[in-house]
């Protein structure tokens, strides 16, 4: 054996070995980075699908609920407490109707049928003369149709105002709208009237039929609930004034009275807003006791100066006079009391 036999051998690589194994492992780092890209890619586009796949499930889900559940909800909603338009609007003008016409600001003169002088009573003509006598507070009568439509006359017969031998209680609407006054305007109808005169005017209705169905006058007010606080009612018929007065509690109602016994009734009538009475009836103790019972003394038909004067200094709450200088007569007191 040979000296050089006893040493260990060693391995010794050359250049060409060390270059190919730098290779082998820069290749392998290679093939990883590219895997690792690959994955990530995968990553993304399973992420971004994942993604859409949600946008698109949210998306039907909205839709689901629009065509289906909403108009549920909605539909229980309503039917739970919601109103229609026209609940809305009856709701609306069941409040105007109710506003009260109780507290009216007036003056206390109520121009009876209007002022007449050489016109027609109850015409347009007698209720424009009450306007420009500065007095916007008219008394008008009315009676009603065959067929239950309210106009405005004193009398029932229409021969005074007309010249035609008919009564209104008769006739149909449609027959009694042909009707022309001897002032050459038709026969109004109330709610013409109202129509009219709108807001201008404070209406004093006295019903002279004795039917003691409303039903015709609360046609008119509630046809006009916007002008219900202007409208005021009299009647020598007390069941009819109590049947408003249970329908509209807000209105004012006034008992017309012409003797002692039933003036002693109607004290105790605790539904009642004003008593007006004949002025044989009148006296200072009379206006106390009216008074002392909580309501209005309106005294009927004063057609003397004078007569005004000392109802007013009574303290009488008005007067029904056909008087067109009574807003004068008024207005002097009130100017002499203020010194």
């Amino acid at each position: 054996m040979s000296m050089a036999d006893n040493y260990p051998k060693t391995n010794s690589a050359g250049p060409n070995d060390r270059l190919s194994k730098s290779t082998s492992v820069t290749g392998s780092k290679a093939v990883k980075a590219k895997v690792r890209k690959k994955r990530l890619r995968r990553s993304l586009v399973r992420g971004i699908k994942k993604f859409f796949i949600a946008l698109i499930a949210i998306a039907c889900c909205l839709v689901f609920m629009h065509t289906l559940i909403v108009p549920s909800i909605v539909d229980t909603h309503l039917s739970s407490g919601e109103f229609s338009d026209e609940q809305m609007i009856a709701f609306a003008n069941e409040r105007l109707l109710n506003r009260s016409s109780k507290s009216l600001s007036r003056i206390p003169v109520f121009a009876h049928r209007g002022f007449v002088n050489d016109t027609v009573d109850n015409s347009y003509a007698s209720f424009d003369l009450a306007l420009l006598s500065g007095c916007p507070q008219i008394e008008l009568d009315v009676h009603a149709s065959s067929d239950g439509v309210l106009y405005v006359s004193h009398d029932n017969n229409l021969s005074r105002i007309s010249g035609s031998n008919w009564n209104i209680t008769d006739h149909t609407s449609a027959e009694l709208d042909g009707i022309l006054m001897k002032n050459g305007e038709k026969l109004h109808r109330l709610s013409e009237v109202i129509e009219r005169y709108r807001d201008q005017m404070i209406y004093l209705v006295e019903l002279k039929d004795d039917n003691p169905d409303p039903a015709p006058f609360l046609d008119v007010v509630r046809g006009h609930p916007k002008l219900a606080e202007n409208i005021q009612v009299q009647s020598f018929y007390p069941e009819v004034l109590e049947n408003i007065h249970t329908e509209l509690p807000n209105m004012f109602v006034q008992y017309l009275i012409n003797d002692r016994s039933t003036y002693n009734e109607a004290l105790k009538m605790e539904w009642l807003d004003s008593i007006a009475l004949d002025q044989k009836l009148v006296t200072q103790q009379v206006v106390d006791q009216v008074h002392q019972a909580s309501k209005e003394i309106w005294v009927w038909t004063v057609d003397s100066i004078d007569k005004v004067r000392e109802y007013l200094r009574m303290g009488v709450n008005g007067v029904i006079t056909d008087l067109d200088s009574a807003v004068i007569i008024f207005k002097e007191m009130s100017f002499e009391e203020d010194k």
